[in-house]
């Protein structure tokens, strides 16, 4: 079995607006995880792009990194990182928002990254002005955008299993 068979075991389940978390076996990964008590230490929009012509069975994250909002290929982030990943999928109710989750993500990208966001989150739940922004931030952010969610303070990785809106995590790495 290669390293991304149990991303390909359920890439064809993944849809845009599924949550996938990242837990890296770095010394920041490690710190942020120390500070926030979960088990993940970053957050990330899934896209799927299969009505594009040549983008079938093709997975996308959007993402908060440390150059700011950036959409990655799936399988190659996979496939460079060290560490964790887990997929968790919306709810069936949820699906008619995947599209306006997207796109509001989709405008952010390009967007700087928040480091006094991230600085301020060690401390606690933190709310900004969506001006920039850290990983978690921005995946609320899409689910407030397309009323999945209500506004409030921004979540830390691994927070969003309390809105109640995902499938339990599958880990696909």
């Amino acid at each position: 079995m290669g390293k991304l068979s149990l991303y390909r075991l359920y890439r064809d389940q993944m849809d845009g607006g599924d949550l996938v978390e990242w837990s890296s076996a770095t010394l920041v990964g490690g710190t942020i995880r120390l500070f926030t008590g979960k088990p993940v230490n970053h957050s990330s929009i899934l896209l799927n792009l299969d009505h594009y012509s040549g983008l079938k069975h093709r997975r996308f994250v959007l993402e908060a990194l440390e150059h700011g909002v950036v959409l990655n290929l799936l399988s190659m982030r996979l496939e460079d990182f060290k560490g964790k990943v887990y997929w968790s999928q919306l709810k069936p109710e949820y699906n008619d928002r995947r599209d306006r989750m997207a796109a509001w993500a989709l405008e952010r990208v390009g967007t700087a990254y928040d480091y006094q966001t991230l600085i301020a989150n060690i401390f606690g739940e933190i709310s900004s002005d969506a001006k920039k922004f850290i990983c978690s931030e921005l995946y609320f952010k899409a689910m407030v955008a397309a009323g999945i969610v209500p506004p409030g303070p921004d979540p830390r990785p691994g927070d969003f299993a309390r809105y109640g809106v995902h499938q339990p995590p599958i880990r696909i790495l």
